[in-house]
């Protein structure tokens, strides 16, 4: 489902850390930023079973910190 996932720090081990991420969905590409367990979209945000993208994201991020 979802396909070439990469994720960096952003601000590494300072106070605003944060995890960017790109993925691939369904041939689409999207970009986010994960902090504090909420994750921001950039555009274009995922239209099409979001809850099953973002429970994915969720799943993937926090076991990477």
């Amino acid at each position: 489902m979802l396909n070439n996932i990469r994720i960096k720090s952003m601000f590494k081990n300072q106070v605003h850390e944060r995890k960017q991420f790109t993925l691939q969905f369904k041939g689409n590409s999207y970009q986010g930023i994960f902090h504090e367990g909420k994750i921001q979209w950039f555009n274009p945000q995922p239209q099409q079973k979001v809850k099953e993208v973002e429970s994915k994201v969720h799943e993937l991020l926090s076991n990477h910190i």
